[in-house]
């Protein structure tokens, strides 16, 4: 049941590519926005100095800083190298697969020194997201092909979880002050959930919702994440440290999937186009709760995968990575 990036960012695959220019609800909001496109590869995380990370085609990872230098990186041995996250020290976390298939993490520091590393006895090591401390949260599979939430210490020291109950545990992102939040399957249905630093873990439920995934935390520990009801379509929830949940609806799309959550609260995630299947559409959910779409100008399929601090957006679209300033 786990969702690795390919399975999150789906919709890019559709086969309807054919030039479109989509008005969307925003505005004169949405227009203020300027963007930087480039055609480096899969852009997977963005940090407060706007530098990307992300890996390409050919099978290495990149880091982008904001000036357009661009620095590619192969872990050594592997077949490909698919960075997932950078923190504002520049430092990179992912993993890669071998000859034969099996994924193993890495941490990369700013100086180009790349640490491998997998859980014990693992059959696959799945590193998601990097805090400010060098603190890496994510999955592994052990040798039943059962997913289990990890922690990785700056030190390199590991640690697993699950919620009580739990089947499968996928951890997809950890803030500054180490708590997780990501998903888990328990009673034949997806669950959301936060990890405090200490452990506790805290189930989160919509109501009447029948699958719900968490996908972003922020530092104040409010996290983002999609929920599915009966009907199929994919709605927008967020949920403060308090446990307010708050949802929240795109009056263009569904298949809303938030991917990234700053300090503000804003929120960003794509959907699909509902008048255009198969076009993704960007979202930004403000603190407000105004929902405004965009499209990266000339190109569709336009899917963002994190936001900083500043509210730059980084992201994919159909000719390569983008950035967009508010």
């Amino acid at each position: 049941m786990a969702l690795g990036l390919s399975n999150s960012l789906s919709l890019c695959s559709s086969a309807a590519l054919a030039a479109l220019c989509i008005m969307l609800s925003g505005g004169a909001a949405s227009a203020k926005a300027t963007y930087t496109t480039f055609d480096d590869g899969m852009v997977t995380g963005i940090n407060s100095s706007n530098s990307v990370t992300g890996w390409q085609g050919d099978g290495d990872g990149f880091v982008r800083t904001a000036d357009g230098t661009v620095t590619t990186f192969r872990v050594a041995g592997a077949k490909d190298t698919v960075a997932r996250s950078i923190n504002d020290g520049s430092e990179i976390a992912g993993y890669t697969f071998d000859s034969s298939d099996a994924y193993h993490g890495f941490f990369r520091m700013p100086d180009g020194t790349i640490t491998a590393f997998d859980y014990p006895d693992a059959s696959g090591t799945y590193p998601v997201s990097l805090n400010n401390k060098g603190e890496i949260a994510g999955f592994y599979h052990d040798s039943s092909d059962t997913s289990h939430g990890f922690v990785r210490s700056a030190s390199g020291k590991l640690k697993t979880f699950d919620p009580p109950d739990a089947s499968q545990t996928d951890a997809l992102s950890i803030n500054d002050k180490g708590a997780i939040t990501g998903f888990y399957v328990g009673g034949n249905a997806l669950h959301g959930f936060v990890r405090a630093a200490d452990g506790t873990i805290t189930t989160i439920d919509v109501p009447g919702a029948v699958a719900i995934e968490t996908t972003a935390i922020n530092a104040k520990g409010t996290v983002a994440g999609w929920y599915a009801n009966g009907d199929g379509t994919m709605h927008g929830f967020v949920r403060t440290a308090d446990g307010t949940i708050t949802t929240f609806e795109d009056p263009v799309c569904d298949l809303i999937q938030p991917t990234g959550i700053n300090g503000k609260g804003v929120v960003t995630g794509y959907c699909e186009v509902t008048d255009h299947k198969g076009h993704n559409a960007g979202f930004v959910l403000r603190s407000n709760g105004k929902v405004l779409n965009f499209q990266v100008p000339t190109g569709v399929l336009t899917t963002p995968t994190g936001i900083n601090e500043a509210g730059v957006i980084a992201g994919n679209y159909r000719f390569g990575g983008f950035l967009r300033f508010p």
